[in-house]
C-alpha cells in the first residue's frame, strides 16, 4: 500500500515544482526545458515499473513488480525536490500517511 501513498507524495511533489516554475521569472527557456525533461525520465520509470505490474499474471508475479514500482516512485518524489531544490524553488516532502 505504500506505493498509494507515494503516488501523492509525486503528485504534490510534481505540483509545488509546477507551481514553483510559474513564480520564478529567472529561470530560463532552456532551464525550463532541462526541468521538464528531467521530470519526464522520472515519470517514464514510474511508468514501465507500473506496466510491469499490470501486465503480472497473478498476485505472486505482482508482489516483485510493487516493490520496484515503490522504489521508482520513491525516486521520483526525491529526484523532483533534488530538481526543486538545484532550481531554488521551495518544495517539500509531504508525507501522505
Amino acid at each position: 500500500m505504500a506505493h498509494i501513498r507515494l503516488v501523492g507524495d509525486v503528485i504534490s511533489a510534481r505540483a509545488q515544482l509546477s507551481m514553483g516554475m510559474q513564480g520564478v521569472a529567472a529561470l530560463s527557456l532552456e532551464q525550463r526545458a532541462d526541468i521538464v525533461e528531467a521530470i519526464l525520465e522520472l515519470e517514464d520509470d514510474y511508468r514501465q515499473a507500473w506496466d510491469d505490474v499490470t501486465s503480472a499474471v497473478n498476485m505472486e508475479q505482482r508482489i516483485p513488480h510493487l516493490q520496484n514500482l515503490e522504489r521508482a516512485l520513491a525516486a521520483a518524489v526525491q529526484g523532483i525536490l533534488d530538481v526543486a531544490r538545484w532550481n531554488n524553488i521551495k518544495a517539500e516532502r509531504f508525507l501522505l500517511d
